[in-house]
């Protein structure tokens, strides 16, 4: 719960703890769902920045990666003609990484099925923010509420949703908070 000039934080084993400001660095959805209070602006704007959740595999198939080896790039794209389903990604992660290795190591997603079993070596289950006219809306509303409760919101969501748009963003919140640097 959140007063004029402190926020309570309570957990789940029935403790609660005081804290000047809160700082949710979490996904938008989730967020939203750990306030007991929310503002209708938190409402609005959290709700609007949906996140999916996309199977990853990573694997030494590279049937998925083209055909010629001089047009693997760090990232490949297989596109269908059902537009409900999502675009099929293949990271190659040798290239994106700078792996020295005579395996090819790759990153897939949305194509469990077009894999190789015996060449899966870990499935995962991320969650990514869903980009649209709205969420691109609600990134730009982000005023409305960060600082607002003494509560601040940083995460990927609010940019492109790459990892150094999260630490973008939570530097932000970090000089909102009176943070300097160099």
């Amino acid at each position: 719960s959140r007063k004029d000039d402190s926020v309570h934080v309570h957990f789940d084993d029935g403790h609660s703890e005081t804290f000047d400001k809160v700082v949710f660095a979490c996904h938008s959805d989730q967020a939203l769902k750990l306030l007991l209070d929310p503002s209708e602006d938190e409402k609005s704007v959290l709700a609007a920045i949906p996140y999916t959740a996309n199977s990853v595999v990573l694997h030494t198939d590279t049937t998925l990666l083209p055909k010629r080896k001089a047009a693997w790039a760090s990232w490949n794209y297989l596109l269908n003609n059902n537009t409900d389903k999502a675009a099929v990604v293949t990271y190659q992660m040798n290239i994106l990484q700078g792996i020295k290795s005579d395996t090819q190591f790759c990153v897939t997603l949305n194509h469990l099925d077009g894999i190789k079993k015996d060449k899966i070596l870990r499935e995962f289950t991320y969650h990514h923010p869903v980009f649209n006219k709205q969420s691109i809306a609600a990134q730009q509303q982000k005023p409305l509420i960060d600082g607002k409760n003494n509560s601040y919101f940083c995460g990927a969501y609010w940019y492109n949703g790459f990892h150094e748009d999260g630490v973008r963003s939570a530097v932000n919140v970090a000089k909102q908070l009176g943070v300097e640097f160099e």
